[in-house]
């Protein structure tokens, strides 16, 4: 942006395009900051359609400071920070240089000493993810395009085809993986794919629009652990004081309701529609939490821990 602002400035009449070749970036880059500089640095920016180019159209200080105080300015940093741990995801080289220029025309210097004694972050343990494949996803959901997958099954571990409509990628930090949410002619549902399980995706040459009354983000919402049916269950798992410490202080799902007890245990109840993925996440905190309805996922976890106990018996006895 100051590179712009000097062009502007010597009434040079600058273009995206040139401005792009000069420092090997995309155009739209280019385009997203003379539209920062206008829109929110209020810059008096207008372009001549004669000359192709852009210009001031009255004396204008660029001053980036004007938006940012000290502290606003140390967080800008420390969003720099969370973001550097997910390098190689969706748009993080753009956003990841816009903050790079925002943080470089600030007149705060900044080094590890301050807010990073203050906060630390942790890096998230990310899956490996084909970014050719979500630049591909991404442009197919913009225009929506019908798309071709060679999906693996997590269940069988088969490969089979699906002709799908692509709504959405959603990631999900708790598991650190990309989703696709689309609309499967298959099986004639929206369906939920791990996008480190598809194979091979390829165009085919049609369109598709979403229908007005569905909302992909109730859909998510509606989803537990990316997992979703169609049958709706009441779940209620009860969990001892010790578990329950933790539980309480977490949103697991939109339809949750707490029933605090007096030894400080609880319960809790959700609406959900995929049993296999309530059981997974029960079981991981083993005794501490017992399912109380319905009966079936009770039988589900009995067993599996009957299973388990086999698995892990005395190789003495064996």
């Amino acid at each position: 942006m100051q590179h712009i602002d000097r062009e502007l400035r010597n009434d040079r009449y600058p273009n995206c395009s040139g401005i792009a070749g000069y420092f090997d970036v995309n155009r739209k880059s280019i385009q997203r900051d003379i539209d920062f500089m206008r829109d929110m640095l209020n810059a008096p920016i207008d372009y001549d359609r004669y000359r192709k180019g852009y210009f001031y159209t009255k004396e204008w200080v660029f001053d980036l400071t004007a938006l940012l105080d000290e502290q606003e300015s140390e967080a800008l940093a420390a969003s720099a920070e969370v973001l550097s741990h997910y390098s190689g995801t969706p748009y993080y080289d753009e956003v990841n240089r816009a903050i790079g220029k925002l943080v470089d025309a600030l007149p705060f210097s900044f080094t590890r000493e301050g807010i990073f004694d203050i906060y630390s972050f942790d890096h998230p343990a990310a899956a490996s993810v084909n970014h050719a494949m979500l630049s591909l996803l991404e442009q197919d959901i913009r225009y929506r395009r019908k798309v071709r997958l060679i999906y693996r099954s997590s269940s069988t571990q088969a490969l089979a085809e699906r002709i799908v409509r692509p709504y959405r990628l959603h990631y999900d930090q708790s598991a650190g993986t990309w989703y696709l949410i689309a609309f499967c002619e298959k099986f004639q549902a929206t369906r939920i794919f791990d996008v480190n399980r598809i194979q091979h995706l390829s165009r085919t040459s049609g369109n598709f629009t979403v229908p007005s009354l569905f909302s992909v983000s109730n859909y998510i919402d509606n989803a537990f652990h990316q997992a979703i049916g169609i049958v709706p269950y009441d779940i209620s798992v009860r969990f001892t004081p010790y578990q329950a410490q933790w539980i309480r202080q977490r949103h697991w799902h939109h339809s949750q309701k707490i029933e605090e007890h007096d030894d400080g245990s609880l319960t809790l109840r959700l609406t959900v529609t995929v049993l296999e993925a309530v059981k997974r996440w029960v079981m991981r905190y083993g005794a501490q939490a017992e399912v109380l309805h319905p009966p079936e996922l009770r039988d589900k976890i009995r067993n599996d821990v009957k299973a388990m106990g086999a698995v892990y018996r005395d190789r003495r006895k064996r």
